[in-house]
């Protein structure tokens, strides 16, 4: 089977997608996805190897953006493997609800999962940094794919990723890293840590949660499908989801017109796939390459395309929704900032696992944040005043 060769028209698929979508142009960006007819006339196929069939679970509901990412990568491997190894995709609640999905992969009941590592965090908190940081790491910091690695490959990040979910019988790889998310989205303005003190607020992350509460925020605990009726309803006077065109996605904007940004408490973000690794181990190394390299095009693809979205979202709520935009002072940040860094700390000093993590995270900063100070805005990129332009 020529996966190599399948590999390499997918990666130009996925880049040619990202050009069009980030230059206006066509409509590859919609989804970034290659055309299936197209891949197959890449594909070398071999009718030597296994039909096999795998089932893949999902912390995402049918219909949220974040379970059409878990479909793609599943639909890459088919492609990588001219059919003959297939993943059905079940959505949130078909085969388990969604704090189920990690123990049904490690006992081996579904071969695999899509996730997000925090919400296994009451496992181990080690898993929320695999996941994302609170103004730590970007998406950029995250980013790993074929011949573009930063912390996950070149950080040694990878590792820590195997290490903490070998833990508990599984084999992991990320499918999607996505930028900072939206905000808070509000009810009420938040200009201060003084008006979130005096609110009820949704936050997703068991850390950004012990943050919160060292600087008097009330948490509230909210399912993503249940945070439209809770801002409508009042049960809760701001909340979190995603990226833009993720909260665009639940139509947040109708129920809370403010917008407290950026997201302190999610500084970037990463979805994977979650593999039992007794069904790892019974594949065929052709197969097994073929997880990863759908996993690496996937991550790539879904970095362009959720970003181009996350454009399109955002002036869509603010020149059509009427959302509000609001910041919070630099001496609040400062206190955030601060707050963010002594509950890692803390957390590292008393789980090993955690401090195994974070301590890698630490050791690429201090590789990396030399040249990046050295670029400044050239860097990591830049934005005019309204003057300037």
């Amino acid at each position: 089977m020529k996966i190599k060769r399948l590999m390499a028209g997918l990666l130009c698929g996925a880049v040619g997608a990202a050009t069009l979508g980030l230059s206006g142009c066509g409509n590859a960006a919609d989804s970034g996805m290659m055309d299936a007819a197209n891949a197959n006339a890449v594909a070398g196929g071999s009718s030597d190897l296994p039909v096999i069939t795998w089932k893949m679970g999902s912390t995402w509901g049918d219909g949220n953006i974040h379970f059409t990412c878990d479909e793609r990568f599943s639909e890459l491997v088919s492609q990588l493997t001219d059919g003959r190894f297939t993943i059905t995709n079940y959505p949130e609640g078909s085969l388990c609800a969604a704090n189920q999905l990690f123990d049904y992969v490690q006992n081996g009941t579904i071969q695999c999962g899509g996730d997000w590592g925090g919400y296994w965090s009451g496992k181990d908190t080690a898993f929320e940094l695999l996941s994302t940081t609170m103004d730590n790491f970007t998406g950029m910091d995250y980013f790993a794919v074929r011949s573009y690695y930063i912390w996950i490959t070149q950080g040694g990040g990878l590792k820590c990723y195997q290490d903490m979910y070998g833990k508990y019988n599984m084999t992991y790889f990320p499918i999607m890293i996505n930028h900072a998310e939206s905000g808070i989205r509000s009810t009420k303005p938040i200009t201060s840590i003084k008006d979130m003190q005096s609110m009820k607020i949704r936050l997703g992350g068991v850390m950004a949660g012990r943050a919160a509460e060292k600087l008097g925020i009330n948490i509230t605990t909210v399912a993503a499908s249940e945070l439209y009726e809770s801002l409508q309803r009042g049960v809760i006077d701001g909340g979190e989801f995603s990226t833009p065109c993720s909260d665009d996605s639940l139509k947040l904007q109708e129920v809370a017109k403010y917008w407290c940004s950026p997201a302190w408490y999610q500084s970037g973000g990463v979805n994977g796939v979650m593999i039992n690794k007794d069904a790892w181990n019974q594949l065929p190394e052709e197969y097994q390459n073929a997880i990863q390299m759908a996993a690496e095009i996937c991550t790539s693809e879904q970095l362009s395309r959720y970003l181009w979205m996350d454009f399109d979202s955002t002036k869509k709520m603010l020149e059509e929704d009427g959302c509000v935009v609001t910041k919070m002072n630099q001496d609040d940040w400062n206190t955030i900032r601060e707050t963010c860094r002594q509950v890692y700390e803390e957390e590292a000093a008393k789980n090993e696992n955690f401090n195994m993590v974070y301590s890698s995270m630490q050791d690429y900063r201090e590789h990396a944040d030399t040249y990046r100070a050295m670029l400044g805005d050239y860097g990591w990129g830049f934005n005019y005043d309204e003057s300037e332009k």
